[in-house]
């Protein structure tokens, strides 16, 4: 049974997912906050840490944010819920486990669930069955199922992504937002530049200010993206 805490300033939301984790039997919602300031004071004065908290980014006097950084260290998972796809970016950063787009169903709740407790043996068995789903430009807009473990990198352009694939090259309508909040769920994805997402096990060679894919594709490590080079030279 893992323990959760539900952090929204909204009644509503707080009831969807009260309701979503009550539909779990492997969650038990310890408390539910819809007051930040409560939330902060209760939740730092946990003895021991709860296995997943649930905190909306869009909030009053703190935001979901600046109240992650207080206490992710009082707990095992962090899931953020937002309306907005573009904190996808921010959520990297803070190195959370998973984010979630509101509106989302109970299935994409559930599957969320199942993907960060995963073990790692299962998570590299089911590797090639992992999937998002973009628009492709090429096919009217349909959206098509790309695998994960396919992907080398997601670049923004002007008004379109590029993904870069094993085999080929896609073009998407879906916003560069919307591929960091697609991929924000899954483990080996960083954004290493404000227009690249590269999949961590595609990186040929390293450097302070760069890396080389193994498609040769040279990508130029953001300043504010520095955090993956430390990531990926202290992984052992």
């Amino acid at each position: 049974m893992y323990t959760c805490i539900a952090i929204d300033d909204e009644s509503f939301a707080l009831e969807i997912i009260t309701d979503y984790i009550a539909a779990q039997p492997k969650l038990k919602l310890l408390k539910s906050y819809s007051v930040v300031e409560n939330a902060l004071k209760e939740i730092e004065n946990l003895r021991k840490p709860v296995d997943i908290i649930f905190l909306d980014i869009e909030m009053p006097s703190i935001n979901g944010l600046e109240l992650a950084k207080l206490i992710k260290h009082k707990t095992n998972k962090l899931v953020f819920t937002t309306a907005h796809a573009a904190y996808a970016i921010n959520a990297y950063e803070l190195e959370a486990d998973a984010f979630l787009l509101k509106p989302f169903s109970q299935a994409k709740f559930d599957q969320i669930i199942k993907k960060i407790f995963s073990t790692t043996t299962s998570t590299q068995t089911n590797k090639t069955e992992d999937f998002i789903l973009l628009k492709s430009i090429e096919q009217r807009n349909r959206f098509v199922k790309i695998k994960l473990d396919q992907i080398y990198a997601i670049e923004a352009q002007e008004r379109v992504i590029k993904v870069h694939l094993e085999q080929e090259t896609i073009l998407s309508n879906s916003s560069f937002a919307e591929a960091l909040a697609l991929l924000s769920s899954e483990k080996g994805f960083s954004q290493v530049h404000r227009s690249f997402i590269v999949g961590d096990n595609q990186v040929k060679t390293l450097e302070r200010s760069y890396i080389i894919l193994n498609n040769d594709i040279r990508i130029n490590i953001g300043r504010k993206y520095l955090y993956f080079y430390h990531k990926m030279t202290n992984k052992n």
